[in-house]
């Protein structure tokens, strides 16, 4: 067997038991070395799964106090949280479904809305030019109470103003 330090001549078995031993003590020290790695790690991970196991117990608090109302076993909360989840996916789909109906109304009542507002500009309108037929008419009947037209001349201007009446 081959030493470390090996000299031209002949190595004493001591030199030969030396030599092994060094190489085993290197081996149980790089050993040593990975080992010690290992538990670092593997403490790393169990604080990680530390803090973990304490935010599950903390959310199982929560569920229990303030939504189940109950006591229940921790093994079932993962079933809790999926049934939540769908309670409330179920109701997000139906206020989106009434947000899309509220939608559809208020752009009906909008239309309305404005069909409503130019109704409403052309009877203004139309009282405005009714309002100007009556002063109208009113200056014609001043004309023909002081003579300045006759008769007929208030009759064919009246039955012109009255058909703008209609």
């Amino acid at each position: 067997m081959l030493g470390y330090s090996q000299k031209k001549g002949k190595v004493s078995e001591e030199q030969m038991a030396i030599d092994s031993l060094t190489k085993v003590t290197s081996m149980l020290t790089s050993q040593l070395d990975s080992t010690n790695k290992s538990a670092k790690a593997l403490s790393m991970d169990l604080d990680s799964v530390s803090a973990m196991l304490a935010d599950y117990q903390s959310m199982h608090t929560v569920i229990k106090e303030k939504v189940v109302k109950h006591d229940f076993d921790p093994a079932d909360m993962g079933m809790i949280i999926d049934s939540l989840k769908k309670s409330r996916d179920a109701t997000f789909s139906g206020l989106t479904a009434t947000s899309a109906a509220l939608t559809d109304t208020i752009t009906m009542l909008e239309k309305e809305n404005t069909s409503l507002k130019s109704k409403v500009a052309s009877l203004e309108a139309a009282d405005a030019n009714k309002e100007k037929i009556v002063a109208e008419l009113k200056q014609l009947k001043e004309l023909l109470d002081t003579n300045i037209i006759t008769q007929e001349e208030y009759d064919i201007r009246k039955t012109k103003l009255m058909a703008k009446w209609q």
